[in-house]
């Protein structure tokens, strides 16, 4: 059983995000994970004045998606930051190019689902994941929501902003991209990484019962 995490990300907050995802999908036993990049699109020197040099060096050692990464895996979780409200065109880019898995269904029944960052707590992160989850819808493939019950401890804090949603993981990155995620983002997307995880388990197993 495999889950891919492929995200998309300048300044290393939906890097810092997949981590913790992958940190939760680890506490599922039965599951193996790995965490990929999509192909940067941006000019070095048009990445040199965003100030994201450093950040990118970083995430140098993640291995690039490619399409395989779709094929080869049971559960999905994409990220990207937030961009008025839409994913980043580099997301975008990768997925449009999976027409042929599309036509062929070769994404039919996988599990999937979203997180995202954005620069504050009302900067369009909902409207994002639904464009994200939208490629899930059109492969025919299965989308986890967060756990929203009010007995879910990590998904109702009040005192201090914090991304979060029904939709998908979220981050609040902050006006200038500098803000790490806080302990309570991380607890979020550990959470996520369980749900994904234990729905590809169950619904695996129960595939291969019958």
């Amino acid at each position: 059983m495999r889950i891919h995490i492929i995200f998309h990300s300048i300044h290393g907050h939906c890097y810092q995000m997949a981590r913790e995802i992958e940190q939760g999908i680890r506490q599922v036993e039965g599951i193996i994970t790995g965490i990929y990049r999509v192909p940067e699109t941006l000019p070095a020197n048009t990445l040199a004045d965003m100030g994201a040099t450093q950040s990118l060096a970083r995430m140098s050692g993640v291995p690039v998606a490619t399409m395989n990464e779709l094929e080869d895996a049971d559960g999905i979780v994409l990220g990207a930051p937030t961009y008025f409200g839409t994913p980043s065109c580099q997301m975008m880019s990768f997925l449009h190019g999976a027409g042929p898995q599309w036509a062929e269904g070769r994404l039919m029944g996988k599990v999937g689902a979203s997180f995202t960052t954005a620069s504050e707590q009302n900067g369009g992160a909902e409207t994002c994941l639904h464009t994200l989850n939208d490629f899930f819808y059109h492969q025919g493939m299965l989308i986890v929501p967060m756990p929203t019950a009010l007995t879910v401890n990590e998904m109702h804090e009040e005192q201090i902003p914090v991304g979060g949603y029904a939709y998908g993981a979220s981050m609040i990155t902050g006006g200038l991209n500098d803000r790490d995620i806080t302990d309570q983002e991380a607890a979020i997307a550990r959470l996520q990484g369980r749900q994904i995880a234990g729905v590809v388990r169950d619904l695996l197993r129960s595939r291969k019962e019958k």
